[in-house]
């Protein structure tokens, strides 16, 4: 564990050096060549980028909401004029080559990842997208399950730039749906809940006529996952499914509702990964409590989409709602995150019974930018084949 923490660390080191570092010879260096001035402002950014992390966990409220202003959003910017600075590299190479000044394309570049920047910030700060996706489910469920409605919300990541003014819209919004069920499938927050008990308040407005069902995330497990889960519980009355599970019942409607921790649970409790029972429990749990499988809609909530793979074992299991992708959230990192999920947005069919639903992310994490994505409010509906 420790030495593949100080691998990460190493990784993180390197990777923001020498994004630093190239931004500073393609951008800064030719327009004003090697500026002490400059070089102690990248020195600084660097230092935001490495360490902010660790300083957003111990500063007071209000200072933290400045804090990740500063960091977060040079995070993005760093990102997307590298992309740009990528994009352009030939141009420049062949400038270069022919001894010719790169200032003008300096200019160009700037200009360009500005423009890049302030649509991408539109995008993330606009209000969340209500996606409607019908799915289709086993013939034997009874026709009228047309009629209910499923609202699922992740990866909001409640946090000092995602406050209570955007949670009191969302609660809004989604009680607006009239749900009958609302699923949240984790990272809900980034921070204790001393920190942010305050900004996440207007989600205990959140209404469903059947019930609100919430599972971890992985940011849960960096932000003191019992005392949240006990608050969602206690104090929002939400239904917490620690690889366990639920049954409702609508009309004539069985509906089994798994839930399994994230992942980082597995460490969290100092279980092994070749150990993983997470669904074997949740199934568990079901099978004692004598709930019909054939003749209902399963559903598994999970975080990460490819915990998929435990859906081989259990095949009476109709459909997995997953997030933590955000759909790659900016351009083109959904690329890194296929390869690593396997699934990134939307619906997938995974066999002829079986299918998953990865919701792209209902706010944002790290910098406030999406490019190729949309945050995303799921309103979901289910008809029998």
């Amino acid at each position: 564990m420790f030495l593949k923490m100080l691998f990460s660390i190493s990784v993180a080191l390197f990777v923001t050096l020498i994004g630093h570092y190239y931004l500073y010879l393609r951008l800064v260096d030719p327009i004003f060549g090697k500026s002490t001035l400059w070089i102690t402002i990248f020195i600084c950014l660097w230092s935001i980028t490495f360490f902010g992390f660790i300083i957003l966990r111990i500063v007071p409220h209000f200072l933290r909401k400045i804090f990740e202003l500063i960091m977060f959003i040079w995070m993005g910017v760093a990102f997307l004029f590298t992309i740009v600075c990528l994009l352009t590299s030939p141009i420049n190479m062949y400038l270069k080559a022919t001894h010719q000044s790169t200032i003008h394309l300096c200019f160009f570049v700037i200009f360009s990842g500005t423009i890049l920047t302030l649509y991408a910030m539109y995008l993330a700060l606009k209000r969340p997208e209500v996606i409607h996706t019908h799915i289709k489910v086993k013939s034997i469920l009874p026709n009228n399950i047309k009629n209910l409605k499923f609202v699922v919300l992740s990866d909001i990541h409640v946090s000092g730039l995602i406050g209570k003014k955007r949670m009191k819209y969302l609660a809004e919004t989604v009680n607006s749906l009239n749900p009958d069920i609302i699923f949240i499938t984790g990272d809900l927050m980034d921070g204790s809940l001393n920190q942010l008990k305050k900004e996440i308040a207007p989600l205990g407005d959140l209404y469903a006529k059947y019930g609100i069902f919430y599972i971890t995330g992985n940011h849960e497990y960096y932000s003191g996952p019992q005392n949240w889960k006990h608050h969602f519980a206690d104090k929002f009355k939400w239904k917490v499914i620690s690889n366990s599970s639920q049954t409702v019942t609508i009309d004539n409607i069985a509906i089994n509702i798994l839930g399994i921790e994230d992942r980082h649970w597995l460490s969290y409790e100092k279980i092994p990964r070749k150990l993983d029972k997470r669904l074997q429990q949740a199934v568990n749990h079901l099978n004692f409590n004598g709930a019909p499988k054939e003749e209902a809609l399963n559903i598994l909530l999970a975080h990460q989409p490819k915990d998929a793979r435990l859906l081989a074992h259990f095949p009476f299991i109709d459909l997995q709602i997953s997030g933590h992708t955000h759909g790659g959230q900016i351009w083109p990192l959904q690329y890194i995150v296929k390869k690593d999920q396997k699934y990134v947005k939307g619906l997938y069919q995974i066999n002829s019974n079986q299918q998953i639903y990865v919701n792209q992310g209902t706010g944002f994490w790290g910098p406030p930018m999406r490019l190729g994505t949309n945050c995303e409010i799921t309103l979901m509906t289910f008809f029998s084949k």
